[in-house]
């Protein structure tokens, strides 16, 4: 697994950045490669122009030093705002203040509106990870002007490593903090850039790799992984050119009631345009003769309903048949509330011989019976926000972030499932203690409907890995990381179009193709 991918506490990285000084790399060549590192992303994201760099003693601002003569040396200006006089920083950090002197086209300027109006780009490299509590002083004042003028003037602001003011490990600001476009952070992504409130300051993530030695990384981290565009590439399913529609995979859903009507339609369209290349519905017979109107391309099969428009338990016979070529199945959305309808729900579960994706009324059939989970004869996959899982472990569920990665990690390995933790972020973990964070994600999708959408994505996903061969072991902990990415990044393109307040759960379909496209441009 690429080191790049870890995801580490400040604390962590920490031990990471001294070992590797003490025995692989010395701190200013560190220093070097980081700076040149953000130097050469600013110069490729940005036309040469002026930089106000804003930097502290530390050697967060010994980074902001080396930008600064990497981006002089490529033809821009800059200032520096400096808290301390440059002679004061760190030891490397002073010597990379002086390897400025006598450079043409830096200035050193005092902190007031005035000094920035000339600029291009902001630079934050006030404080780094290892930062905690409240600014103070020409500190805070720092970071309220990089604010103001970003708001006022729109000018880009891009943090080095973190924010400044954000708490690496928790995403905790206790004071203010520099709300940045682009976060390029060093070595690894940190927890308190992925968790809120820090994660809503950070804008865009990049991770610069400047060669932690892998050994040393592993030795100091936790089996947490980051989960953006580029993992989440890594892990889609293999599309040969010349497959048919059953090679793509089949999807059957297992879904909807006399109360809950859209929500088949919303998961049967989500594995659809997310890639399967068959879908088969399964529905209670009253909602038979709505299917085809609101979704052409299902095969539908009506199954027998209890009294209260859910699905009978003998609706199993059926199923035997209904599912046609499918490789893999969901079951859950919109089921309804129904003793009897669960009994089935658990039975169908535990027996089904292809992945499984469990979710909403599904997963409450498991209250009080998950343990049989661990008997099921294939991979289960299963999606619960936190009252949901409560209800399945009895557990109150922790809120802070290394509580929360714990918890998830603990509980699919209790459950023996993939767990689909939702939140912001959710958590995809695995029985073997495997925990991706999710990169993407918005609030637009606190909204009905959505996690219809995401059983479809997993579903789909589930089904191409299957039948493209890939093992079960793994195939069902990558198609639930892709799919959250997915839905998150199509969540994401949405509220663009919408913003945050005004995304529906079908307003996802128009959005899924090009999140798709950005996925497969990266996997090429």
């Amino acid at each position: 697994m690429s080191t790049q991918f870890r995801v580490l506490t400040a604390e962590q990285m920490q031990k990471v950045d001294a070992e590797t000084i003490a025995n692989v790399v010395p701190g200013i060549e560190l220093m070097e490669r980081a700076g040149r590192g953000v130097a050469e992303i600013i110069r490729g994201r940005f036309a040469a122009g002026h930089a106000a760099i804003f930097i502290g003693p530390g050697n967060n601002g010994g980074d902001g030093f080396v930008v600064a003569r990497h981006l002089v040396a490529a033809g821009w200006t800059c200032s520096l705002h400096l808290i301390k006089p440059g002679s004061q920083s760190t030891p490397d950090a002073a010597a990379n203040y002086e390897r400025l002197s006598g450079l043409p086209r830096v200035q050193k300027r005092d902190a007031t509106g005035e000094s920035v109006q000339d600029a291009t780009v902001v630079i934050d490299a006030i404080f780094g990870t290892g930062f905690t509590g409240a600014p103070r002083g020409t500190a805070a004042h720092m970071i309220a002007l990089i604010n103001q003028t970003r708001a006022a003037r729109g000018i880009p602001v891009v943090s080095i490593d973190i924010p400044s003011g954000v708490n690496g490990t928790t995403g905790a600001v206790d004071g203010d903090a520099v709300r940045a476009d682009m976060t390029l952070t060093i070595g690894a992504a940190k927890t308190g850039l992925l968790f809120h409130p820090g994660r809503s300051h950070v804008g865009r993530l990049d991770i610069i790799d400047i060669g932690f030695p892998p050994e040393i990384v592993e030795k100091h981290s936790e089996r947490v992984f980051y989960l953006d565009a580029r993992a989440a590439a890594s892990k889609l399913p293999p599309r040969a050119p010349d497959i048919h529609k059953y090679r793509a995979g089949g999807a059957l859903v297992i879904a909807g009631s006399d109360a809950y009507r859209g929500a088949p339609l919303l998961t049967g369209e989500g594995a659809l345009r997310s890639g399967c290349g068959m879908l088969y519905l399964a529905v209670p017979e009253s909602l038979r003769a709505e299917i085809p109107a609101g979704l052409e391309e299902a095969i539908v099969t009506a199954l027998p309903q209890t009294r209260d428009g859910t699905i009978a338990k003998n609706a199993r016979d059926l199923l035997a048949t209904a599912g046609g070529k499918a490789t893999a199945v969901a079951i859950g959305p919109g089921l309804g509330r129904n003793d009897e309808t669960d009994a089935f729900v658990r039975d169908f579960v535990v027996n089904c011989k292809t992945p499984i994706v469990v979710d909403a009324d599904g997963l409450t059939a498991f209250a009080g019976h998950a343990a049989e989970f661990k008997k099921a004869k294939a991979a289960v996959v299963i999606t619960p926000h936190d009252g949901e899982l409560a209800r399945l472990t009895g557990d109150s569920i922790p809120t802070t972030p290394l509580e929360r990665m714990a918890y998830s990690a603990a509980a699919a390995k209790k459950l023996g499932v993939i767990l689909v933790h939702k939140g912001a972020p959710a958590l995809i973990a695995g029985p073997n203690g495997e925990v991706w964070v999710n990169g993407s994600g918005t609030s637009a999708l606190s909204k009905g409907g959505t996690g219809d959408v995401l059983t479809g994505f997993i579903v789909s996903f589930l089904a191409q890995a299957a039948a493209a061969g890939r093992p079960a072991s793994g195939a069902a902990l990558d198609a639930a990381c892709v799919a959250c990415y997915l839905h998150g990044r199509a969540g994401e393109i949405e509220a663009l179009e919408r913003g945050e307040r005004g995304v529906l759960a079908s307003d996802l379909f128009a959005s899924v193709g090009r999140a798709m496209v950005e996925l497969e441009s990266v996997q090429k």
